[in-house]
């Protein structure tokens, strides 16, 4: 994987199983602090190729992603809000193919910070998810967990129903980022 990108320090990694509200965290947090959302890749790149994939497949989402935050990094000089990172598609990996994809190097980690989505809310299945089932959603959770662990990132767990998430992931970026709240509009 490529070098951390020199605008990591303003970065923030939504990480966490399907359906627990990533992308409606991204778009609401982007916003909220006058950032940018970075979608998920991988979502496009199965729309397009399937969601059977291979360690290829997933070094290649892995990579699409890292050049989706670099490009963000470029677009903004505030809050980079990223759904998902290469970190989180190693735990992808390690649920698909039962070992991590990143045999020759580690994934990068992008964020300064990284809000761990809990499995507390209802899953919605679409045409793409495929871990519906509560036993499926809590391995891939403590999967997710420990890979936070094990690199060593700062995160907060965000918890509850949907008011509750958002207040909680509001209050993390403003702890981590306070630059953010003088300068959000």
């Amino acid at each position: 994987m490529s070098a951390p990108a020199p605008f990591k320090a303003r970065t923030l990694v939504l990480h966490g199983p399907e359906s627990t509200g990533k992308t409606v965290l991204a778009e609401t947090l982007a916003a909220r602090f006058g950032g940018v959302a970075v979608p998920e890749y991988g979502r496009t790149y199965c729309e397009l190729h399937g969601v059977d994939c291979d360690a290829d497949d997933l070094l290649n989402i892995a990579a699409g992603q890292d050049a989706a935050i670099d490009a963000a990094g470029r677009e903004t000089s505030g809050l980079i809000v990223s759904d998902t990172d290469a970190l989180l598609t190693e735990v992808w990996s390690e649920m698909m193919l039962g070992e991590s994809c990143f045999e020759t190097a580690p994934p990068r980690v992008s964020g300064a910070l990284y809000l761990l989505t809990d499995i507390d809310t209802p899953f919605i299945q679409d045409a793409l998810r495929v871990y519906g089932d509560q036993a499926s959603r809590r391995r891939f959770f403590e999967l997710a967990k420990a890979a936070l662990e094990q690199y060593g990132v700062e995160f907060v767990t965000i918890r509850g129903p949907w008011t509750a998430r958002e207040a909680a992931a509001i209050q993390a970026v403003a702890d981590r980022f306070p630059q953010l709240v003088q300068e959000s509009p």
